[in-house]
């Protein structure tokens, strides 16, 4: 697993967040945290909630693996095999957008009940539904493609696509402003559209044809049972995943006008330093390890540094959320409709959130290692408990405690997460468990004295006492982030001198 590969995915990722999360304040500062914008944001994540169900993840946990095989075998099956899973995806997404077309109240009373309070909420989030919905193909395809790409080694492209969403939704909103919701909508629709001729071209211009044949030998025959049967597993380990998602959009819908809103805003936030590093990390470590099967050292010692590169980015990031998340949400979008209540509530969430980030890196990796094992079905057995847990403790939790108590809910759940999924690697592969090291004290230690110096540097910026809000936040984390990393260096943590010279993971 080269380094390179990474910084081109986090590279583009970077690209990717940053024009989001432009996009996001221009949400804020638009769009607000109304009952409008709750609509719009509801159905801006119906169809991208049932992607990562369908696509998303399961395209790089259940294809790649499957694909690389046929490929070592014959590149002809290889080619036979995309291309039926490709009508595979149209034949789903179609029947799931035509469902949820004709039947948009009834799954909207299910998914949001806090809408059938106002009629003018319910047949706005109808129709903006109705039009976003149809993304699920697009994009769902578009997911596809980029899995066969980056199992050729092209990471360039697929990590690019979210840029363009981002584009045209930033364009849009300069134009129509405050009243872009449904223009907003088709955007979104146009985007996949584009997103899928691009990735197209780039399977193009490796040469990748589609070959649709009755012809199919019994190799890909086994492969294609193989992947139905995975398909469900993932689906059902990732639908539940999801479904914790869910459950916090139907307990917000009850909370009250802008909850969806305001919970959407701190997520965007708490998703950049995850996507950033895990998201990268997973994407290029999934090959790696599937290529590397049977090499137990060469699997267990990039798993190894995997875990230690996402603690180095994970604990800053939630030390500096959790003491300056006021500031970043007052900064970033407290302007236009973006009230100082919705600053104050956002704020909170993400503080709470904030503590998920070690949690929620760690079991996108331990993931990783059942993919490539292709044994997807074993997630699921930590996903259930995850689900029920969360579940329970909205139910409880958000009359007394509104959306914050959604996000702690959201937080205890994914530690159990990572608790069982460690436990049911240990019995299900001992010898590989074995040569994992989930705690280096050493470096742990490290890490800490860089903690201890990016406090002091906020510390210290807060003192000074400057009044302009965004340059304060600059420089608390300008100056944050350079005394973390210098100390990591002096200290001589090794992943960071990898990152640096930027080797290969072995």
């Amino acid at each position: 697993m080269k380094i390179s590969n990474l910084f081109k995915i986090s590279s583009n990722i970077l690209v990717s967040r940053i024009s989001g999360l432009f996009r996001d304040i221009l949400f804020a500062n638009f769009l607000g945290a109304s009952l409008l914008s709750d609509a719009f944001m509801f159905a801006f994540r119906l169809p991208n909630l049932f992607r990562r169900i369908l696509a998303e993840g399961v395209t790089n946990s259940v294809f790649i693996p499957l694909y690389l095989e046929q490929k070592s075998n014959s590149d002809l099956d290889s080619k036979k095999f995309y291309s039926l899973i490709t009508v595979l995806f149209i034949l789903i997404t179609g029947f799931m957008s035509l469902i949820f077309f004709f039947q948009t109240e009834k799954i909207i009373s299910f998914l949001a009940p806090g809408f059938l309070r106002e009629d003018f909420l319910l047949n706005s989030t109808i129709s903006l539904v109705r039009i976003t919905f149809p993304f699920l193909i697009l994009a769902s395809l578009s997911s596809l493609f980029s899995s066969i790409l980056n199992a050729n080694n092209s990471f360039f492209i697929p990590s690019f696509l979210s840029v363009i969403l981002n584009t045209t939704m930033i364009i849009t909103l300069l134009i129509f402003k405050e009243n872009s919701h449904f223009e907003l909508a088709w955007c979104i629709l146009i985007s996949g559209l584009i997103q899928l001729i691009l990735v197209f071209i780039n399977i193009k211009i490796l040469k990748l044809t589609f070959v649709f044949s009755f012809s199919i030998s019994e190799k890909l025959i086994i492969s294609l049972k193989k992947f139905f049967i995975r398909l469900l597993q993932a689906i059902l380990g990732s639908g539940i995943v999801q479904l914790n998602i869910f459950i916090s959009m139907i307990f917000a819908s009850l909370v009250g006008a802008g909850a969806i809103s305001q919970i959407y805003y701190a997520d965007r936030i708490i998703d950049l330093p995850f996507a950033l590093i895990a998201v990268a990390i997973s994407t290029t470590l999934l090959p790696y390890l599937s290529k590397n099967i049977n090499d137990m050292k060469k699997t267990s010692e990039a798993f190894n540094k995997s875990i230690i590169f996402c603690l180095i980015f994970a604990a800053p990031s939630t030390l500096g959320l959790l003491i300056i998340s006021d500031e970043i949400i007052s900064v970033l979008f407290g302007r236009g409709k973006f009230t100082e209540d919705d600053i104050l509530i956002t704020s909170s969430i993400l503080s709470i959130y904030s503590f998920s980030l070690p949690a929620y890196m760690l079991a996108r990796m331990l993931n990783q290692i059942f993919y490539s094992y292709q044994k997807v079905y074993l997630p699921i057995l930590a996903s259930i408990p995850t689900f029920l847990l969360n579940f329970l403790l909205c139910f409880m939790l958000y009359e007394k405690f509104g959306v914050r108590g959604l996000a702690f809910s959201s937080v205890v759940s994914v530690y159990l997460n990572v608790i069982i999924q460690i436990c049911i690697l240990k019995f299900t592969n001992k010898v590989f468990y074995k040569k994992l090291i989930f705690f280096n004290f050493i470096k742990i230690f490290k890490i800490l004295i860089g903690l201890i110096g990016l406090s002091i540097a906020l510390f210290i910026v807060e003192k000074i006492n400057i009044h302009i809000h965004y340059v304060d936040l600059i420089c608390k984390m300008t100056l944050g982030i350079f005394t973390y990393f210098i100390i990591l260096f002096f200290l001589k943590l090794d992943e960071l001198n990898i990152l640096l010279k930027r080797h290969s993971f072995n």
